[in-house]
């Protein structure tokens, strides 16, 4: 009889039933040993380090019981066991007979081969997806590393695992599984952590571009400890943006900036990016900056990408500081607003009448009330925002509540509409610039330019009130300005809907036109310095010398022997000069000059533009601005990326779960970034049983958990 399956890999098998359980069931072991890689690596290893090879232009049937694999070591191809893992000779003159021995008398195989098998749909269905028949047998420790991977992806409390109706519910699943204790799980959570940091640490090993990072520190409310985490940011060959945490590190008390920098020096040592680093992007504090200046004493010049580019101040922060100057000024103007909102969230029953209130006047209540938050200027905008909605609301219960004494007049509901509209543009760029999932640094600098130009027309609009504030935020603003918009400017003349021209309209309404005019100028002279470097690196790589061998020896061999010392380093000089001036008027200018020249792409309002694509697309016709690109898109205008693991550690901190110790909240916060990152769309990856032999890395240590 002739049965039809379809595999867990998708693909559709018809042979005769006595064959077709075995077929797929390796089919099924092979995807439970093997993790399904990523789509920006090339090639796929093993646990250990070995190279998988293709197997699909390979005969024989033995094949499908075996993976092929190149030593990491000797580079000798193997054979090796999808089931008991042994590895056998693959090399030509051996032939397959030893290897349809092994396979016959293999004791894992024939083990898995007396389960019982039955049909199931398949454990990758979900939304917009089929649902495939396939053969199953019950896996216990395939289904315990599911709940692992469970654990981490949903932040559940390690605990859960001993939970009396927990343990009812597995056994009502599968009687024959039996629920690990917290400290097993707990030690299987450390051994997929230490296999996913091998992938990631692969994976930025086999990246040729350099890596920004942004570090942020973090204090439990729970813990009372504080930590530090560290992401990568960089584009890969394939040109994706990607993000990855390393680090998620307990930092003991002092927090100095020789204890930060002694902490970030061994995550680069310890992932070996020391010598890829482009820059280091962290909140504007004082600690912060003499971290930066230690840093770049103990790098020297070697390790630095481009001078003056190293250090990169958070965007995010730096708008929230300066809102919140100009916010201290009007303080006492929008007090009215911000007293009756509290007063109307203060106990649920005022909450209803507030909404019965809206109600009554046909206003629809699909956004209540919110209190701001004192540290936070984007709270008071969403305050101002949401109160403004209801204003005629707050007059009505004035006349209902005798105790209602703060409700603002029109003059106060007139200024805070002003101020709203006002704070309007910094809320639109701070969201612009929370995002990870894009470039923001080619989309910065128009919006950094707006914010000046604003500024400068509220300085000089002629209410009190405003100028007051606008004067405040741009003390603070132009130190920031003056430190960033070098780099700010580099990246946006890599955009080609904007190049120069974009540098120039801003910079004449700034500056002026003389003035603007040489500062655009400064900017298209770090452009030069920028692929002049990169020149350098490329000739370096392909093994070119800077100077030339033949018209040296052909040179010296006519001058006299006594000063042949002396002569030579002459000619080598001025043959060293003459390729710096090839290389400046033909090769350096020409590629530049060529994509300035090029007319910009138009600019569609709305539109997603994907600079990355585009850069991908004309790497042939610009390689060094392609490979400048790479690195200066990739760098991170704001911290958001590491702040927002502190959302997800919040929440693994609960105040049930505050004993964890440090080092399983790194192992849970960290895995769960890689298996998201990784995860892109496909099966969570499995472990192989080797892969789980990793008790060494947490054997003599007593953890104290939830």
């Amino acid at each position: 009889m002739t049965m039809s399956f379809s595999t867990r890999d998708g693909h559709s098998v018809s042979t005769k039933a006595s064959t077709q359980v075995e077929s797929n069931e390796i089919s099924e072991s092979q995807m439970n040993s093997n993790p399904p890689i990523c789509d920006d690596i090339t090639k796929e290893y093993t646990s250990e380090g070995d190279e998988i090879k293709d197997t699909s232009s390979l005969r024989s049937d033995v094949w499908s019981h075996f993976q092929k694999i190149k030593l990491k070591l000797t580079g000798e191809p193997k054979a090796r066991c999808l089931y008991c893992k042994k590895k056998l000779s693959a090399l030509p003159k051996s032939g397959t007979t030893h290897l349809k021995d092994h396979s016959d008398s293999c004791p894992r195989k024939k083990m898995l081969d007396r389960k019982q098998k039955i049909l199931t749909p398949s454990l990758m269905m979900g939304e917009g997806k089929k649902v495939n028949l396939q053969t199953y047998s019950f896996d216990p420790e395939f289904a315990r590393k599911q709940l692992a991977y469970m654990i981490i992806m949903h932040e559940y409390p390690l605990r859960m695992v001993e939970h009396v109706w927990f343990r009812k519910f597995c056994h009502a699943l599968q009687p024959a599984f039996k629920v690990v204790s917290r400290n097993t799980m707990k030690s299987d959570i450390f051994k997929i952590y230490d296999v996913e940091r091998g992938r990631t640490m692969r994976l930025m090993e086999r990246n040729t571009s350099k890596i920004s990072l942004t570090t942020d520190m973090w204090t439990s409310s729970n813990k009372k400890r504080g930590f530090m985490v560290i992401t990568a940011h960089f584009i890969d060959d394939s040109w994706k943006l990607h993000s990855r945490i390393l680090r998620f590190v307990y930092v003991p008390c002092p927090h100095t900036a020789e204890v930060l920098c002694e902490m970030l020096m061994e995550t680069f040592l310890e992932w070996n990016i020391d010598r890829k680093l482009s820059t280091l992007t962290v909140d504007n504090c004082t600690t912060n900056n003499a971290m930066i200046n230690i840093l770049l004493d103990k790098f020297g010049g070697d390790h630095i990408w481009f001078k003056g580019f190293f250090h990169v101040r958070c965007a995010a922060h730096i708008l929230n500081l300066i809102v919140k100057d100009g916010l201290d000024v009007i303080k006492p103007s929008i007090e009215k607003v911000r007293d009756s909102v509290a007063y109307w969230t203060a106990s649920p029953k005022r909450e209803e009448k507030f909404e019965d209130a809206t109600r009554q006047l046909g206003i629809t209540y699909d956004r209540k009330l919110s209190l701001d938050c004192p540290t936070r200027w984007n709270s008071t905008f969403l305050m101002l925002q949401n109160a403004i909605e209801y204003k005629s609301v707050f007059g009505r219960l004035k006349l209902k509540d005798s105790q209602y004494k703060c409700c603002p007049n029109d003059d106060d509901w007139e200024l805070a509409q002003d101020i709203c509209e006002r704070l309007e543009i910094f809320y639109k760029v701070t969201l612009l610039f929370s995002g990870t999932s894009y470039p923001t640094s080619n989309l910065f600098f128009s919006d950094v330019c707006d914010i000046k130009v604003t500024l400068s027309e509220w300085a000089i609009c002629g209410i009190d009130h405003v100028e007051e504030m606008a004067n405040n935020m741009i003390e603070k603003y132009d130190k920031y300005w003056d430190n960033t918009h070098g780099f700010l400017g580099v990246a946006v003349v890599l955009d080609p809907r904007f190049k120069m021209s974009l540098i120039g309209f801003y910079y004449k309404q700034i500056y002026g036109e003389v003035l603007g005019t040489e500062m655009a100028e400064d900017i298209r002279a770090r452009c030069y310095d920028l692929l002049t470097l990169y020149q350098g690196k490329a000739n370096k790589n392909r093994g070119e010398s800077t100077t030339s061998t033949s018209s040296l020896s052909t040179n010296s061999s006519k001058l006299p022997t006594t000063s042949f010392k002396c002569i030579s380093r002459l000619c080598q000089y001025d043959s060293y000069r003459d390729n710096l001036k090839k290389a400046k008027t033909i090769h350096v200018k020409s590629e530049l000059e060529y994509y300035l020249e090029e007319e910009e792409l138009p600019r569609r309002e709305g539109e997603d533009f994907d600079i990355l694509a585009w850069w991908k697309s004309n790497g042939l016709k610009y390689p060094n601005l392609q490979a400048i690109a790479k690195d200066v898109l990739a760098v991170p205008v704001s911290t958001v990326a590491s702040e927002s693991a502190f959302s997800t550690s919040g929440r693994v901190v609960s105040s049930s779960r505050n004993r964890l110790h440090p080092k399983t909240l790194e192992a849970l916060m960290c895995t769960q970034s890689w298996l998201k990152a990784f995860e892109d769309g496909v099966e969570v990856p499995t472990i192989n049983d080797e892969d789980m032999d990793v008790d060494d890395c947490i054997s003599g240590v007593t953890f104290v958990d939830d």
